[in-house]
């Protein structure tokens, strides 16, 4: 065979060689390539399919007509709040103070009307009569109560009764063409990261919503109030929520992206941003009704020793003529009160309770809470110089019904 045939033959046989290597490769390593695409492709689709859920028109669209459909049913609430204003000195209303200052001296106090408002929704509905739920220190000590529907149109308001232990409170208006009641939800079921809305009037603002998500459930040992004549409010239980709270918003209803009300916004974080806290509507429910039956909640048997307490400071030890520094000072006994049988007195410095150091009022607060009605609390108490035992068996504190405002 002559030369130029054997190159020929030769390239042939080196294209049929790289025929052959191409096809094993294209054999063995594209299913491979094809499953790592489709494995891609899977992956962008599951990533984008809860975006879209989120973020889409579907969760929007819902929260748009939850607010059309529970928005006329809540109210703003306007009112008259009458209290005592203490000029000089913060504590011009506390009994110990006055025993070293005397009812006038270096005390100033005087009376005072303002204007108050917060929030409310309708729970019931028969003709023309409507029932509003909100918090009992939304009218306390209030009267000229007025609700503002969601169309502009006032109406006169009558307080059916309140409960102080629990900041509920139940109010009765009249009119024809009044707002549906809101649907109750099953606060039991919620869960951290829901998402939640509010709806109510902060500084007056009407008509306002806002979302958030439920942060926490079950917080206890919130407290609120005790300015201004007000009393402090206590709460156990409570659903911690982001969705942001203003004054105004109290009473309002915490609402589902379902339109459920499972909470009546009670109280924000002072010290904090968006942290609000919300009543559950499970544990609301029951006292509603009673309110609506009697004028009061329920009777709860709560713990307490019937004092009024300031932590120890070089001032009033000086005052006492107490040379430690650390202490709570008793500055004032409930007539009557478990305390009081026991024989505290205004200006003793208790030391210790149960045989623990205390240094703060919350310390003796929180362990009361704790306990039960008829349990006994030991208190090592400083008295004019000397170190004296003193057992306090606790009693049930007594209902704190804010009688309805006449007029």
């Amino acid at each position: 065979m002559n030369s130029p045939t054997r190159t020929s033959m030769g390239f042939v046989l080196m294209g049929l060689l790289g025929v052959l290597i191409g096809a094993i490769v294209v054999l063995f390593l594209a299913p491979k390539l094809w499953n790592a695409k489709q494995s891609a492709a899977d992956y962008n689709l599951a990533s984008a399919a809860p975006l879209a859920q989120l973020g889409g028109g579907d969760l929007e669209q819902r929260i748009v007509s939850v607010v059309k459909q529970t928005e006329p049913s809540v109210v703003l609430i306007k009112a008259t709040v009458h209290g005592v204003q203490n000029i000089y000195n913060p504590f011009a209303n506390d009994p110990f103070f006055r025993q070293f200052f005397g009812d006038s001296g270096g005390q100033q106090s005087r009376p005072f009307s303002v204007p108050a408002s917060g929030s409310g929704f309708i729970i019931k509905r028969e003709g023309d009569t409507a029932l509003v739920a909100t918090n009992s220190h939304v009218i306390y000590q209030a009267d000229h109560i007025q609700v503002l529907l969601w169309t502009g149109r006032q109406v006169d308001a009558q307080v059916v009764g309140s409960d102080s232990a629990t900041d509920l409170a139940v109010l009765k208006i009249k009119g024809s063409n009044l707002p549906p009641a809101l649907p109750l939800g099953n606060s039991s079921a919620l869960q951290q990261g829901q998402f939640v809305l509010a709806i109510g009037e902060p500084e007056s603002f009407q008509n306002s919503v806002s979302l958030g998500i439920v942060s926490a459930l079950h917080r206890s040992n919130i407290t609120a109030g005790g300015g201004a004549g007000f009393p402090t409010f206590h709460y156990d239980d409570m659903i911690q929520i982001t969705t942001p709270i203003n004054p105004g918003n109290s009473g309002g209803p915490l609402i589902t992206t379902h339109g459920q009300v499972v909470g009546i916004n009670a109280v924000v974080a002072a010290e904090a941003q968006a942290i609000g806290f919300s009543i559950p509507i499970n544990a609301a429910e029951p006292i509603l009704a009673d309110i609506e039956q009697t004028g009061h909640g329920p009777h709860i048997a709560r713990p307490y020793i019937g004092i009024q307490m300031r932590p120890l400071d070089q001032q009033l030890a000086q005052y006492l003529g107490y040379a430690g520094s650390q202490g709570i000072v008793v500055a004032g006994v409930e007539p009557g009160s478990p305390a009081d049988k026991a024989g505290l007195q205004s200006r003793d410095v208790i030391l210790e309770m149960n045989h623990k150091k205390v240094t703060d009022p919350d310390q003796i607060r929180a362990a009361i809470a704790k306990m039960k009605v008829g349990e006994k609390v030991s208190f090592l108490v400083w008295r004019n110089g000397s170190l004296q035992p003193y057992d306090v068996t606790l009693g049930d504190r007594p209902d704190q019904i804010p009688q309805p405002p006449q007029g």
